[in-house]
């Protein structure tokens, strides 16, 4: 009898010890966390190591993350007491709102918090879950309407806090749904989905919209530039590492696919020039703040199509591609100074206005200071409604006449290019328009057809080797090639 009474009593004892125990723990629990946020609720299990916060909400500056619940489960007492560890096996943050404003003013006491941190800290989950807020400033606005974060193995010491990542981790996923970003006042962002993990990145359904209509966005731009609507399928980046290198961001990737783009381009010309220096490609990959080493690219399945508003009393210019495919390979802006920098080559195939084969190489490296290039390629079978397409709306002028065969090979620098262009062409005349209407102009068009050759050689081609062309250094490098063809017609087409 009197070992069961000592038996009972023992039990009583550590019962009574158990739930004063847990309630000193969740007093102390609740203090601290007071400390740094706001709670409805706490509850503490010692026996299965289990803390659960309930509506806890953290705020600081203008930022705020609100969750309806936040637990830890798992606590190991055996690693906190005999190696002074803190192990956890599962740590859930669920539903989530967090709101973040961009603070421009850093936080001096972030760098002295991380000098006072001393534990070493693992979860073997982290899951987290919610949606996002994030405002840069006034005009760019991002939110994710959904998200799932899930990493296994995460490790946090006095070491790693003094990273940019403050954490190890063995893996990790992200899951979000409807991304919406607001750019500028002229450009929107939409992502359907995206999916990321250690080796892959997926981009789903991403639209890059206009905010306002073309007879609108010219109101408010103060020189040329263009309009944009963008919808691409998917985005695909395989074999991804994003370091820094002496706080710069350093990207590297094996491969990188967008499929299935539809993209259109409206560029009003009687708005004012934009007169700033434009660079070549070359040098803008090679100046850039993040450091790039990407293996090849790949752009699939592109519908292009740009048009050119030059008067007001007549439909836009318009030239299109369908079918467009991208090849490119190499590029990067690592290790400048090396002696095997290897050269940046585009591979391109697509269907001029849909109806004629183009064929484009084009070849520069990124760390030649003087930007030199070569482009070449050629295209068949090209109709005169191709051509018109452009012509009528923008020079007033018609055509007649099919070009069997173009070719062309340029070469040049950031300053001036020259090189050859091959045609064969039947048939060709020229219509001048009259001002401000499609009819014809009969007596300019006699005189502009008495300087126009009507056929190429009658063997094939016409080649010609064209003056060197001087780079107007405030227009794009397209508008650059395109002077180097127009110089190239030009001897080609006309009789002097």
């Amino acid at each position: 009898m009197k070992k069961l009474i000592i038996f009972i009593s023992v039990i009583l004892i550590l019962v009574i010890a158990y739930f004063v125990g847990q309630s000193i723990a969740t007093n102390k629990v609740e203090k601290a966390l007071a400390k740094e946020i706001d709670f409805e609720e706490v509850d503490v299990s010692l026996w299965s190591g289990k803390l659960e916060v309930k509506q806890p909400t953290y705020q600081k500056n203008n930022s705020v993350i609100k969750s309806d619940k936040a637990q830890i489960s798992g606590f190991s007492y055996y690693q906190f007491l005999v190696n002074d560890k803190i192990e956890i096996d599962r740590l859930l943050i669920d539903d989530a709102v967090v709101n973040i404003q961009q603070n421009k003013e850093k936080d001096s006491s972030e760098n002295s918090s991380s000098k006072k941190f001393n534990k070493n800290v693992v979860v073997k989950k982290v899951e987290l879950n919610g949606s996002l807020i994030y405002r840069q400033d006034s005009l760019k606005f991002l939110t994710a309407e959904n998200f799932k974060i899930s990493i296994d193995s995460v490790g946090l010491n006095n070491e790693t806090i003094k990273s940019k990542i403050p954490f190890n981790y063995k893996d990790f996923k992200v899951e979000i749904s409807q991304v919406d970003y607001t750019l500028n006042q002229l450009q929107d962002l939409a992502v359907k989905y995206i999916e990321l993990d250690p080796s892959k990145l997926v981009l789903k359904n991403i639209d890059y919209k206009p905010k306002l209509s073309k007879e609108d966005y010219i109101e408010v731009i103060p020189y040329e530039k263009d309009l944009m609507n963008l919808n691409l399928k998917q985005l695909t980046i395989n074999n991804y590492d994003l370091k820094f290198q002496e706080d710069q961001p350093q990207f590297t990737a094996n491969y990188i696919e967008l499929d299935s783009i539809d993209f259109w381009i409206y560029r009003d010309k009687t708005v004012k020039d934009d007169v700033r220096k434009k660079d070549m490609y070359s040098k803008m990959l090679r100046e850039m703040k993040l450091k790039l080493a990407i293996d090849s690219l790949k752009v699939k399945n592109t519908h292009l199509d740009y048009q050119e508003m030059i008067n007001k009393n007549r439909a836009p210019g318009r030239i299109f591609f369908d079918n467009l495919n991208l090849s490119m390979y190499n590029v990067t802006n690592i290790n400048l100074d090396r002696k095997d920098f290897p050269e940046t080559h585009v591979d391109i195939q697509t269907k001029f206005m849909g109806k004629s084969n183009f064929d484009v190489d084009w070849d520069f490296k990124i760390n030649d200071k003087n930007d030199v290039f070569t482009i070449k390629g050629q295209t068949f079978n090209i109709p005169e409604s191709s051509i018109n397409s452009f012509f009528v709306p923008a020079f007033g002028m018609r055509t007649e006449g099919e070009v069997s065969e173009l070719y062309f090979n340029f070469r040049g620098n950031a300053t001036q290019a020259s090189g050859e262009l091959q045609i064969a062409y039947e048939n060709f005349k020229v219509e001048v328009l009259k001002k401000d209407s499609d009819d014809k102009n009969t007596i300019l068009s006699a005189l502009a057809n008495l300087i126009v050759k009507k056929n190429s050689k009658k063997n094939g081609e016409t080649t010609k080797n064209p003056k060197a062309v001087q780079r107007d250094q405030t227009k794009s490098f397209w508008n650059y090639f395109w002077k180097c063809l127009e110089a190239g017609l030009r001897e080609a087409l006309m009789i002097f």
